[in-house]
């Protein structure tokens, strides 16, 4: 019998990361960010990873090492099931044990087996949640240690113009509500077309994308929280429930009621 597809998300008692293991076949994502982090191993299969305008192909025995923001679009390849398993590690936490906050990946996958291999062990013991504090915490360590090997490196990324900075921010503050191009341009003192360009210059996403990933973070927490789907669509500004649903599924891989119940 054929393997089904699946998305298992799990988030440990005693530290701040989530984990999410995952089974695809034939499964595009469209360009996407995640607010923390990405730590992850490939179990089985292979994908294509696109950002900054390169296609990287990460296989068994790559990690995958995505910054805080980092706009990218991934999609399985072959036949075989595409398995991996991810620590979404917000960068708060990575401060926090490293005394660094500028860590920055370099590139979004290396080929280390070992290394690879200890992660995914690392992955299947904090899936059965178990072990105090201190274990939970040292095993984060240790993660944090796999993946910024090659760290001690600075954010190196050049700053956006401060104009982009200033819409990106008018984003981050309204993205609940309901605004036209125009305002945003306003505050960014330009053109819309210019806006547009040069935000998706600087982001990886178009003004528009990048408010939907902000109400889909914001969604997810509030779903765990226990918030009616209804009333999260109404307060993040979607048309309804079914359009939360769907633009919630096409980032997060699985629907809002199946990630509330994991």
């Amino acid at each position: 019998m054929q393997k089904l597809s699946s998305a298992r998300f799990t988030r440990p008692k005693h530290v701040d990361i989530e984990l999410v293991a995952v089974a695809y076949r034939n499964r595009k994502f469209p360009v996407h960010v995640h607010e923390q982090y990405v730590i992850g191993a490939i179990e089985t299969g292979a994908e294509i990873l696109r950002l900054e305008g390169k296609q990287h192909v990460v296989g068994e025995g790559h990690l995958i090492t995505l910054n805080p923001g980092q706009a990218h679009s991934n999609c399985s390849i072959g036949d075989e099931m595409l398995e991996y398993r991810v620590f979404y590690t917000p960068s708060e936490l990575v401060e926090a044990y490293t005394g660094r906050p500028d860590l920055c990946f370099m590139t979004p996958s290396r080929r280390d087996l070992s290394a690879s291999q200890r992660l995914l062990s690392l992955h299947r013991w904090f899936e059965q949640d178990i072990g105090d504090r201190l274990e939970q915490e040292s095993a984060t360590a240790e993660i944090i240690e796999i993946a910024f090997e090659d760290a001690g490196r600075s954010n190196g990324h050049v700053q956006p113009p401060q104009n982009v900075g200033k819409a990106k921010c008018y984003i981050d503050r309204h993205y609940r509500e309901s605004f036209g191009l125009d305002a945003v341009a306003e505050v960014a003192g330009v053109t819309k077309s210019h806006l547009v360009r040069r935000f998706k210059n600087a982001y990886g996403l178009s003004p528009f994308a990048y408010r939907t990933q902000r109400r889909i973070h914001e969604a997810k927490r509030l779903v765990l929280e226990g918030t009616p789907l209804a009333e999260i669509a109404a307060e993040l500004g979607f048309s309804d429930q079914s359009h939360l649903t769907r633009q919630f599924q096409s980032t997060v891989g699985i629907s809002p009621a199946r990630y509330r119940e994991q």
